[in-house]
């Protein structure tokens, strides 16, 4: 399999990797410290397994991703050790929510639909915290949080979040979600948030017939019948 030449670069490190994500290894161990080193004997020792690519000068050993990483965590050279506090500085980064991180991440991605779902997601969430900060506000307490999300997966993806984590092999419901969906799922959020306050809506009972009452709109808005799709005009629902 001959791969165009590609480049992963990280930080100043570029290292030449395949269309489907696999290190060609000479440089990548050097990049560990373990320039020249006798590439069968390594991998029966580390178990390394993956197939052979051709960068430009016939079939080559390689390294995937994973396995770079574990050697970059068991090997004991200084050029390791730099990984590994590289590594370490990463996940203080993730822990502490930098979003610069994300952003570094995202834009190594190839795939423009990776792309847009991280800006739905990040739409969704954020309209979502939104709504829960407004039903606070109004006097929403207990349950009613749980039960405005169980009204918004019900309209939009047609069952509770149990069945979309089961149905689609994720730990968190908006990890399986489309792109359409987290945008569906934000314009319901964003519109319920903007018709409580200006309704005034005051309540458990209140707010939850108001959200029942635009999940429904928006459901037929998107069945196509004829919906108008802003939240003014949905804040009239009722």
């Amino acid at each position: 399999m001959k791969n165009a030449p590609l480049t992963l670069d990280f930080g100043t490190v570029r290292l030449p990797i395949s269309a489907d994500g696999l290190l060609l290894a000479a440089p990548a161990l050097a990049q560990l410290g373990l320039a020249g080193t006798d590439w069968t004997t390594l991998a029966a020792e580390h178990g390394l397994a993956s197939p052979t690519r051709d960068f430009g000068a016939g079939p080559e050993a390689t390294l995937s991703l994973a396995e770079f990483t574990r050697l970059a965590f068991v090997l004991d050279t200084p050029q390791a050790r730099r990984w590994r506090r590289r590594a370490q500085d990463l996940l203080t980064r993730a822990m502490g929510g930098d979003v610069k991180l994300a952003a570094q991440i995202a834009e190594r991605s190839t795939d423009p639909e990776a792309r847009r779902w991280l800006a739905a997601r990040l739409e969704s969430t954020g309209a979502r915290r939104e709504l829960m900060a407004t039903v606070a506000r109004h006097g929403g307490e207990g349950n009613v949080y749980g039960q405005l999300g169980s009204i918004s997966n019900r309209s939009v993806l047609g069952m509770d979040s149990a069945g979309i984590r089961r149905l689609r092999g994720v730990r968190a419901t908006r990890d399986g979600l489309s792109s359409t969906e987290l945008l569906r799922m934000a314009y319901l959020d964003a519109a319920t948030t903007q018709a409580i306050t200006e309704r005034g809506a005051h309540g458990n009972a209140a707010i939850l017939q108001l959200h029942e009452r635009l999940a429904r709109h928006e459901r037929r808005g998107w069945a196509g019948e004829g919906w108008s799709a802003n939240a003014g005009g949905s804040s009239q629902a009722g």
